[in-house]
């Protein structure tokens, strides 16, 4: 029987062509709309290495990953989609841009050692980014306004969203206009906790709308503070406003994200639809946290350096893995496709480091078949040479 994750990507495979994959790794060909509803036939592979040490190279893991159909949710029950966050990122998509660099699972202290909050960061080739950590802390008000108090130490931190800077407030249907039940929420992290918004961020709601939010805010007392915040700016107090931050892979329904789809307003309607907006921004299709996205894409033979991430410093190297995609067209013509790195998982739980590479093709002369191979050496494009 078809396991569930087959079944789905089988019935997004409508694809005829033949495939015969040397490397090892899963692989998936599949149809896709581009931007002006031309139709794409994408290869995505996915490949899963073992973490190393000491500046040594990943090896590739016994037991292989498989393709992620969709983005997976958690914290999705019943109202609270809008507080839903990514754990983990569909590979079903026509390109990006860029690489997202993603970690996903919790942080450990510095030496296993608990600590009320430690510095945390990633390196990959010369893409960077620092947090600062913290365990378990609260906001309360007080007479002269709201304070933060003192941090639990931990061992660990789970790399989540929900413990960033953001949130979400619930607003019942008995007091919209249209008697549906609504939300506010910071812009780029619903899901979050230690937020609180000021008045222009709910002025737009119907005046009972507007009281009801503003009473909830009033009778406050205590807040979760965020666990997650920048190496640099703090999170003082629940009106600091300042941009949510972490490492896993952020909602596309979040900014800036969001606001990359472009506009589906009636001039949409009337002049596109069913097309993307025209403004449509393929960085839509990005998932890393703000600092993570690396362009031009990574080559896959970066050194990596971890720390606050694992109980010890952590240096190693990507696997050098190169894809080479030999097709040949329904014409007869033969073609070569290096596909690109475009995305970069790192599994603190697992200790493993999930690569992904993705190439398109147009369908104005279909693909029949298709050879993938994988190779650490150095390849030289043709028209390099003939460039000399």
């Amino acid at each position: 029987m078809m396991r569930p994750r087959a079944r789905e990507l089988a019935s997004l495979n409508a694809s005829c062509a033949t495939v015969t994959n040397h490397t090892g790794v899963p692989h998936f060909w599949f149809e896709q709309t581009g931007p002006e509803g031309e139709r794409l036939d994408v290869l995505v592979l996915r490949a899963t290495f073992d973490f190393a040490s000491c500046g040594a190279v990943m090896t590739l893991a016994h037991t292989q990953q498989e393709i992620v159909p969709g983005d997976v949710y958690a914290g999705t029950d019943g109202s609270a989609v809008m507080r839903a966050v990514v754990i983990d990122d569909g590979d079903v998509l026509p390109y990006k841009p860029g690489t997202d660099v993603l970690v996903t699972g919790s942080a450990s202290a510095p030496d296993g050692i608990a600590a009320k909050e430690w510095i945390a960061g990633i390196r990959v080739g010369t893409l960077k980014k620092l947090l600062r950590l913290h365990g378990p802390r609260q906001f309360r008000k007080q007479m002269m306004g709201w304070s933060l108090g003192p941090a639990q130490a931990v061992t660990e931190v789970a790399l989540d969203y929900r413990l960033a800077y953001g949130g979400c407030i619930d607003i019942p249907a008995a007091v919209t206009e249209d008697g549906k039940a609504d939300w506010v929420g910071h812009p780029a992290n619903p899901a979050g906790c230690g937020w609180l918004p000021d008045a222009g961020a709910y002025a737009h709601l119907p005046q009972r709308a507007r009281a009801h939010v503003k009473k909830w805010i009033a009778a406050q007392r205590e807040l979760a503070a965020s666990q997650i915040e920048d190496a640099v700016e703090a999170v003082g107090n629940p009106y600091a406003n300042v941009a949510p931050q972490g490492f896993s892979a952020t909602a596309r329904w979040w900014t800036p994200q969001a606001e990359m789809q472009g506009k589906y307003d009636d001039m949409w309607r009337s002049t596109r639809y069913p097309l993307l907006p025209k403004e449509f921004d393929s960085r839509f299709f990005q998932c890393a946290s703000p600092g993570l996205v690396a362009t031009p894409h990574l080559k896959g033979d970066e050194t990596v350096t971890m720390l606050g991430l694992l109980p010890a410093r952590c240096e190693m190297s990507l696997p050098g893995w190169k894809i080479i995609v030999a097709v040949t067209r329904a014409s007869g013509v033969e073609e070569i496709s290096l596909p690109l790195l475009d995305t970069l998982r790192f599994d603190l739980a697992t200790r493993q480091a999930s690569l992904v590479w993705r190439t398109h093709f147009d369908f104005d002369d279909p693909v029949l078949d298709i050879v993938i191979a994988a190779t650490t050496a150095q390849i030289v494009r043709r028209a390099t040479l003939s460039s000399l």
